[in-house]
């Protein structure tokens, strides 16, 4: 079972998260909403080990804390300081920078701030997973790079991402944009289309066997039409006269497409392309949960609680890669 998800103002998140065990607290509530569970054998009756932090298992004696088995898993960072980051990773609408994640919560090292946000990505990241593309789907693909290089599908040194969003009708009949996706890929070809299409809800279905995604709205380009077709999905052309009218005849997928650019080549100044990925899943994440603004932080704090760590060898394999080289 889920914790419950605050509305958190500044103000409000400033006062209930004053101390370190204000976090710890709030960390058990999300992580146990019904009340402690050990991680090995499911028992619900503990000691409380106040002086090293750990929940001791009545019934096999496991000692686990609250942070074992999550992002937080072996931190020597306080919570505190990770609350303070995560606040404005989840509520800032162009994200933060490496410099300010060390500035707000004063995080000593660079290089701890840099890791700290990678981690919190990776939640964003498996909680997004989760989801699918449904009903008509707006898709496009753009080109992430540095300026001055050959722009659109003849640029050989730019970052191809595709970008798909699902839509849908309000009450009103209006044409509204639901869960968004973003992912770097290889290039545009039809084989790459089809292989995110499958991946993101093509092949999946509801209980009563019908097809979760029906159709996708492009700008026609012909890897679109065939990877449809292949997939046995309806087609749905829109025709680009001038490349300016890409923003207008394909405006939800643009729109996600303009943040994230705004904030990996505003907020980050550029990101190298191995990290391309998490900063795009952070941008979805947001934009996924846009109607529930007040509710991202408990919802941010939730999927932290309910995934693995990641390492900082796994984030620095290749060769030659450090934080402030390219982050």
């Amino acid at each position: 079972m889920l914790g419950k998800y605050e509305e958190r103002s500044l103000l409000s998140f400033q006062k209930t998260f004053a101390t370190e065990q204000d976090c710890v607290q709030h960390l058990a509530e999300q992580r146990w909403a019904v009340g402690f569970a050990c991680p090995r054998c499911g028992h619900d009756q503990f000691w409380h080990l106040t002086k090293r932090g750990l929940f001791d298992c009545k019934q096999c004696r496991h000692q686990t804390s609250v942070t074992a088995g999550t992002i937080f898993h072996k931190t020597r960072t306080p919570l505190l300081k990770w609350y303070w980051l995560l606040y404005p990773m989840a509520m800032d609408k162009v994200g933060v920078s490496v410099a300010e994640m060390q500035r707000i919560p004063e995080i000593r090292h660079y290089k701890t701030a840099w890791m700290m946000g990678h981690k919190i990505r990776k939640a964003m990241g498996d909680r997004d997973a989760r989801y699918r593309l449904a009903g008509l789907v707006e898709m496009d693909e753009s080109f992430f790079g540095p300026p001055g290089e050959r722009r659109g599908r003849g640029s050989e040194r730019k970052t191809t991402v595709l970008c798909a969003v699902s839509l849908y009708r309000d009450s009103k009949g209006q044409e509204r944009p639901g869960f968004a996706r973003m992912t770097v890929v290889a290039d545009a070809s039809a084989e790459t289309v089809e292989d995110f299409l499958e991946k993101r809800g093509c092949g999946s279905a509801t209980e009563e066997g019908r097809a979760l995604m029906k159709a996708i709205r492009t700008d026609g380009w012909k890897s679109y039409g065939k990877a449809a077709k292949s997939k046995g999905l309806e087609h749905c052309r829109v025709v680009l006269r001038n490349p300016k009218d890409a923003g207008r005849l394909l405006p939800w997928v643009h729109r996600v497409i303009a943040n994230a650019k705004d904030v990996i080549g505003g907020t980050h100044r550029g990101v190298a392309d191995k990290h391309l990925n998490s900063y795009l899943t952070e941008v979805c994440y947001r934009c996924n949960r846009r109607f529930r603004e007040k509710e991202i932080f408990d919802r941010l704090v939730q999927a932290c609680v309910s995934t693995q760590t990641v390492t900082y060898t796994n984030l620095i394999q290749r060769q030659g890669f450090t934080p402030g080289k390219g982050d």
